[in-house]
């Protein structure tokens, strides 16, 4: 281990770790300028940023959203915006269902907000989310110096609004789910059966799982009743 190594992890085992929440719209970036104009569509951040080129105001780079809207109808008028925007090289449709599509996007964007949260000594704690103009990056950091120079760094490129500044607690762990009900889970979003009105009943999904409709309709129950708890006390909490 290089004495470089050796000093950051004593930096991070010496110190309380703090985490922040940070809101950043990115100026004259078709992340930001796309989610404000679509204010009901909402990004998901599934792969890391990856760099094609970097050049001075611009930045070629490819990453995988997760794009979810309140009808489908936003999510294919979000998708029409953005392949044709003029920052746009290449969109990819991955994956559609309902109002969900999973996207490969290659486009341009004038400078790296991503790269600036790795630059301050702050390290990324979630994937980032994309809604109404503002990219939200959950960060955790040993030195509070750090998320202070990281706002900063992020004002001379957009606009920020830092949510909260606390104490890092970790990741309450979800509901456990065996692999065959995330296997169910996983069949039936990806066939509507979620969507409204639902696409598929049960005797369809138990087809393409290959499995007895009873099986499907009792793996979907399972499922559910050990995420919704789960998923209703998490929403209630981020809106307050």
């Amino acid at each position: 281990m290089s004495k470089e190594q050796d000093e950051i992890n004593r930096k991070w085992a010496d110190k309380k770790v703090k985490a922040a929440t940070i809101g950043f719209y990115h100026q004259g970036c078709q992340t930001s300028i796309s989610t404000e104009k679509f204010p009901h569509v909402r990004l998901d951040e599934v792969s890391p940023v990856v760099y094609l080129t970097k050049k001075p105001k611009k930045y070629d780079y490819l990453l995988m959203w997760n794009v979810s809207a309140e009808k489908p109808s936003e999510v294919g008028e979000y998708l029409s915006y953005v392949k044709k925007h003029n920052d746009t090289k290449k969109l990819t449709v991955l994956e559609k269902s309902g109002n969900q599509a999973l996207i490969l996007l290659n486009a341009y964007m004038p400078s790296s907000s991503y790269e600036k949260v790795l630059e301050s000594g702050a390290m990324p704690a979630a994937p980032v989310v994309a809604k109404e103009g503002y990219e939200t990056y959950s960060i955790v950091s040993p030195d509070p110096k750090s998320i202070k120079k990281l706002a900063h760094e992020l004002e001379s490129i957009g606009d920020v609004r830092i949510t909260r500044v606390g104490d890092f607690r970790g990741q309450v762990e979800g509901p456990r789910l065996t692999d065959k009900q995330k296997d169910a889970l996983s069949v039936a979003l990806m066939n509507g059966y979620y969507s409204w009105p639902r696409g598929v009943g049960l005797v369809q999904l138990a087809h393409a799982a290959k499995i007895s409709r009873r099986s499907m309709q009792e793996r979907l129950r399972r499922a559910e009743a050990k995420l919704f708890p789960h998923l209703v006390k998490d929403y209630l909490n981020k809106k307050k």
